[in-house]
């Protein structure tokens, strides 16, 4: 059972991954293409991808912890 999760968690961070990676590469783009020192949302976003994935982990870190004591 343990090898099953350790395969559907490396999936998931390298979907993680993936998807970090796009997001942040389209939001380069689209800043690229916009007139000097105009900011768009997207810039604010990237920041609350890494608390979100910690949050994340956080809570399943919690979930793990309250199965264990049982």
């Amino acid at each position: 059972m343990k090898k099953v999760h350790k395969i559907i968690r490396s999936i998931m961070l390298i979907v993680i991954g993936a998807l970090t990676y796009s997001f942040i590469s389209e939001a380069t783009a689209v800043y690229l293409s916009r007139p000097n020192g105009n900011i768009g949302g997207e810039i604010l976003v990237i920041p609350m991808i890494a608390a979100l994935i910690w949050l994340g982990w956080e809570i399943r870190d919690n979930i793990h912890q309250i199965n264990k004591k049982r």
